[in-house]
C-alpha cells in the first residue's frame, strides 16, 4: 500500500533587522509586506541546493533549511530517499549545509499524523551592523530601469568601514565586498560581475576564485589601494526586503523510494524573510579594519573606486569561521528591492 508523505518545509531568515531574538523566536516583521506566494509571473524563485539551476534573469534563492529537513527525513526513513528525479539526486548528495549553521542556531521538527508525516526545518538570524551605514538620499537605478532604496558609504568613513573589507577589486564592475555583521560577526559577501548563468555554486566558485586572487594581490605594495577604502570611494548597496513562500514544484506528488516503499511527496514548501538596509543595534564587533597606513604610504591619489552594486549581484552569508554558508542569492532583478517612493 501507497503512504502519502506531507512534507512542509519551512524558512525563517531575517537580516539587518532590529531585534536580537533566538532562533526560537518568531522573526521581526515589522515593515515587512504580507506573505506573497510565487507563481510563474515573479522573477524571483527558490532553489533546494546551490547547483540546481534557476532560470535566466531570474532572483535564485538558497538557503540550508530545505536540506537540513531532506536530511531529517533521510534519517527517518532509514536512508536517502531515491527517485529518478535530479532533484532529489542533487539532496542526497549536497553537503554544502553541513556546518553552515550552529546546532543552536536551528530547529528540525517532526510531527506524524496518521499515515501523514511532516517535517519542518527553520532558523532565524538578526544580523545587525555594529555601525549603521549611510542612507542614499537619492537611492540608485538598478539595472537601468527601477530607482530603489540604497545604503552603504558616502566617502570613508572609519566606524563604518571597521565592519567592511574590500576582497577583491578589478574595475567598478567587478569587486567583491565582505561586510561583517551581527553578535557572532557572520560574514555576508556582496560580489558584482560575477552573477551570470543559473547556478549558485557556479557563481560561489567564481567569487571564490576571484577572492584567492585578491589575497595574492594584496602582497604588491603597488595594488594596496584596491583594498582599503580611500577618502574619495562609494560603497551603494540596494535595501531588499521580502516575504515570499513557493513551492519546489519538481517535488510535488513525486514518488521516492525508500527501503522498498514507494511513499509520495505532497507538499514541498518553504518561506523566506530576508532584508537587508542601513540599520542595525549597536553591538560590539571584534572585526576591525585599519586602513589609514596603506592609504598614507601612497606616493599619488589612489584611483577613485565606485562600488555599486547596481547590476546584477551575488550574495553569500556564512557564519563565522563557517566553511559553508547558510543563504545565497543571485539578486537579478528590482524585485526584491524596496523600491524609492515617487514624491
Amino acid at each position: 500500500m501507497r503512504k502519502p508523505f506531507l512534507y512542509p518545509l519551512l524558512l525563517l531568515l531575517a537580516a539587518g533587522c532590529h531585534n536580537n531574538a533566538g532562533p526560537g523566536s518568531g522573526p521581526d516583521t515589522t515593515g515587512f509586506p504580507a506573505v506573497k506566494r510565487l507563481d510563474s509571473s515573479m522573477r524571483t524563485a527558490f532553489v533546494p541546493v546551490p547547483d540546481h539551476p534557476g532560470e535566466p534573469g531570474d532572483n535564485i534563492v538558497y538557503a540550508a533549511s530545505f536540506a537540513l529537513a531532506w536530511d531529517e527525513l533521510s534519517r527517518i526513513l532509514g536512508g536517502d530517499p531515491e527517485s529518478t528525479e535530479p532533484l532529489v539526486r542533487r539532496l542526497n548528495a549536497s553537503d554544502i549545509h553541513e556546518g553552515a549553521l550552529r546546532k543552536e542556531a536551528y530547529r528540525v521538527n517532526m510531527q506524524v499524523q496518521g499515515d501523514d508525516l511532516s517535517v519542518k526545518a527553520s532558523f532565524y538570524k538578526s544580523l545587525p551592523f555594529s555601525v549603521a551605514f549611510d542612507v542614499w538620499e537619492e537611492g540608485m537605478l538598478f539595472g537601468k530601469k527601477q530607482r530603489v532604496r540604497a545604503f552603504g558609504m558616502k566617502r570613508y568613513d572609519y566606524p563604518q568601514a571597521s565592519q567592511a573589507s574590500v576582497l577583491y577589486y578589478k574595475d567598478d564592475d567587478h569587486f567583491v565586498v565582505s561586510l561583517v555583521a551581527g553578535p557572532e560577526n557572520d560574514e555576508m559577501l556582496l560580489a558584482k560581475g560575477f552573477a551570470g548563468g543559473e547556478q549558485l555554486s557556479v557563481m560561489r566558485s567564481r567569487v571564490e576564485r576571484a577572492i584567492a586572487e585578491g589575497k595574492k594581490e594584496m602582497k604588491d605594495d603597488r595594488q594596496a589601494w584596491k583594498f582599503v577604502f580611500n577618502d574619495e570611494d562609494e560603497l551603494k548597496i540596494p535595501m531588499l526586503k521580502m516575504n515570499l513562500a513557493g513551492d519546489i514544484r519538481e517535488l510535488i506528488s513525486l514518488p521516492v523510494v525508500s527501503r522498498g516503499q514507494t511513499l509520495l511527496i505532497r507538499t514541498a514548501e518553504q518561506q523566506t524573510l530576508f532584508a537587508l538596509d542601513e540599520k542595525g543595534v549597536i553591538v560590539e564587533s571584534a572585526a576591525v579594519v585599519d586602513a589609514a597606513a596603506a592609504v598614507m604610504d601612497m606616493p599619488v591619489p589612489p584611483p577613485r573606486k565606485l562600488m555599486h552594486f547596481d547590476k546584477p549581484f551575488f550574495i553569500m552569508i556564512r557564519e563565522n569561521k563557517a566553511k559553508h554558508p547558510y543563504f545565497i542569492m543571485k539578486v537579478a532583478n528590482a524585485e526584491c528591492m524596496v523600491k524609492e517612493e515617487r514624491k
